[in-house]
């Protein structure tokens, strides 16, 4: 995922792990050698245990991402809010949180609406089939370009050319069904409640990131929460989204083309040599 990448916090992938081998290695300082080799058999199984645990995603969250997945897919139209926090680490360990709020409007098969609010930038993103215009709200520009095709092919190019735009890489996976990936452990950690609504909290390890997500257990199975670690980063910083949705906006096909207010300016943007006939 090219969301940024966070540490989970609280319970961990292993959450008795740690637990376990220090009950197992304190009583085995004073033990004396027939006592320590009577313990042998219990140290591994527990070692067993977690080769297996490691080794594996769980049926049980396997399905449920394969319900999130027909979830979102099943979603013609939607908006979708969404407070994020980021991580930005500094020298010597110090991290600052960044927070931001963005809002999002599909219209499938080829319309999207993103608008984002924080610390770090002010932006709207505007895609209607044909077009793609992004406004830098706090700077009076905006940027417009020709973008054709539905939203597969439009989330696939802003991935391509590394354009950062909300979720949209999370959203793009989920609903490809290819989340899971580069997965090499995975689990349901249990049930807990966001906003009144009971969810299953999931957790995953990839080589480099550690991520959880929170999936709604209603009739429509849609994540509500995201927390994504970055490891092996100096104060494994966090990305934290908590996620709101509407299955049934009020959507105007106006919604998805930006006019340009009083006073702000276009910046021209020149085609790449592909778009422009040139060498590929």
């Amino acid at each position: 995922m090219n969301t940024v990448p966070r540490k989970p916090a609280g319970r961990t992938l292993l959450p008795s792990m740690m637990a376990l081998a220090l009950c197992a290695a304190i009583p085995a300082m004073a033990q004396d050698a027939p006592a320590a080799a009577a313990a042998e058999p219990a140290a591994t199984e527990i070692k067993e245990e977690v080769l297996r645990f490691d080794s594996a995603i769980t049926p049980e969250a396997r399905a449920v991402m394969e319900r999130m997945t027909a979830s979102l897919n099943a979603l013609q139209r939607f908006s979708l809010s969404a407070q994020i926090y980021r991580d930005e680490a500094l020298s010597y360990g110090y991290k600052l949180q960044h927070n931001e709020n963005a809002t999002m409007l599909v219209e499938r098969p080829s319309r999207l609406k993103v608008d984002v609010s924080g610390d770090i930038k002010n932006r709207a993103y505007y895609f209607d089939g044909a077009q793609f215009t992004i406004v830098a709200k706090d700077q009076n520009v905006y940027a417009r370009k020709p973008v054709s095709g539905n939203l597969h092919d439009f989330a696939t190019r802003l991935l391509d050319e590394g354009v950062d735009m909300p979720l949209i890489d999370f959203l793009y996976n989920g609903a490809a069904g290819d989340l899971l990936d580069d997965v090499r452990v995975g689990k349901v950690v249990g049930d807990t409640v966001i906003d009144g609504e009971t969810v299953t909290h999931l957790a995953f390890r990839q080589p480099d990131v550690d991520w959880q997500l929170w999936v709604s257990q209603g009739a429509q199975a849609l994540p509500r929460k995201i927390l994504i670690t970055t490891r092996y980063e100096v104060g494994d910083p966090q990305y934290q989204a908590v996620m709101r949705w509407n299955s049934q906006p009020k959507i105007a096909a106006s919604d998805f083309s930006y006019t340009p207010a009083k006073g702000f300016t276009e910046i021209k943007v020149h085609p790449t040599p592909v778009e422009s006939g040139g060498a590929k």
